[in-house]
Order: structure tokens, then sequence, then C-alpha cells
């Protein structure tokens, strides 16, 4: 029982602490890396390293580190034993680009099924006169009439509106083409024509 105490106590002695410090950075040596998980898989330990791609640990000598980063491919490095008991090192990862298939996701399985779903859809009678008098034809025909000089009052408004719809395209968000009552009649009308 001494002989395995003396056997245990020898090996203790016999391990090389190295410290270990670097830097990650990539292929060409342009950018560090931060975050890089520097990992020793046999003890369960490791470091990841600092916002300016740094790190500094103490490993054994001769054990091998995982050297990993997301979008970067893995590299494994062997702790040298026969330079001492501080080494550094610099980590150049290759960037690993995984290119993912196109995903398209729809409610509906077909095209031919959505047409049916929005033809089948009951609009209200409010709904229904929203459309009905937001028809582009109705609508055209209020612009051609309309005269922009009748009145004082209807220029300041129409440059106004103006004034708003230009600070509002520079600065606001952008309109959303779903709520535009125009584009979902000449929408609902397309799909009608086309089921005839």
């Amino acid at each position: 029982m001494l002989s395995g105490i003396d056997l245990s106590a020898q090996d203790k002695e016999d391990l090389q602490i190295v410290q270990l410090s670097g830097l990650a950075m990539n292929s060409d040596s342009t950018q560090i890396i931060p975050g890089v998980h520097i990992y020793d898989p046999k003890r369960g330990r490791g470091i990841p390293t600092d916002y300016k791609g740094w790190f500094s640990k103490a490993f054994l000598a001769g054990d091998t580190l995982m050297v990993s980063a997301i979008g970067f491919k893995n590299i494994q490095y062997v702790v040298p034993d026969d330079q001492g008991d501080r080494v550094t090192v610099i980590f150049s990862l290759q960037e690993e680009v995984t290119d993912l298939a196109e995903v398209v996701i729809n409610p509906f399985p077909s095209e031919e099924i959505f047409k049916e779903a929005i033809l089948a859809m009951n609009l209200t009678e409010d709904q229904q006169n929203v459309l009905n008098s937001f028809q582009p034809d109705v609508v055209q025909d209020l612009v051609r009439n309309m005269s922009i000089e009748g009145s004082p009052g209807m220029n300041y408004r129409y440059m106004m509106n103006q004034q708003f719809v230009n600070l509002q395209q520079q600065a606001g968000p952008q309109t959303n083409p779903l709520l535009n009552p125009f584009a979902w009649a000449q929408f609902i009308n397309s799909l009608k024509r086309k089921k005839k």
C-alpha cells in the first residue's frame, strides 16, 4: 500500500506545469479573434480569449489542447515539454464557411390553396366598401378632376403633405405595402381574374 502512495507522489512530481500565453488571430494575421476557447479535454478545463484575443493559463506539458471558435476550423495544440515553464504562442485560425440550404416557410402548402383561401375570405360590409372606394380607376378620376390650385388652403395642404412624406421617407419608417388598400384591391382583383 505504501508503494502505491510513493508511485502516485512520484507521478505528481514528474508533471511539468507550463504557463501558456498567447494570441488568437485569423489565418493571415490581420485580425484578432475574441472568445476563442482553449480547452483541455483530458483535464476538463480551459480558458476563452479576452476581447483582445489574448489568453494565459497554466497547463500540463504534453497535454493536447483543443482550440475552437465559431466560424473557424478547430485546431489541436500539444503543450511542449522542452521549452521551459513559460511558452508564448499565436494560434492562426482558418475561417470555416458553412452554406446552409435555402428554407422557404409558407403557411400554405401551395399557391393554389393560398388563392382559394384568399378568395374564400368573407369581408364585412365596411371592408368591402373600403375596397370598392379605393379602386384605382376611382382614385385616378379624383386626382384628374381635383384642381390643386383651387384654393390657397388646398395648395398649403398639398405642400405640407409633400413635406411630411419627404421627411418620413428620409428619417421615418417606410410604409408597409401589406397595409396599402390599393395593393390589396389590385391583388384580389388579379386573383379573381385568374380564377375565371
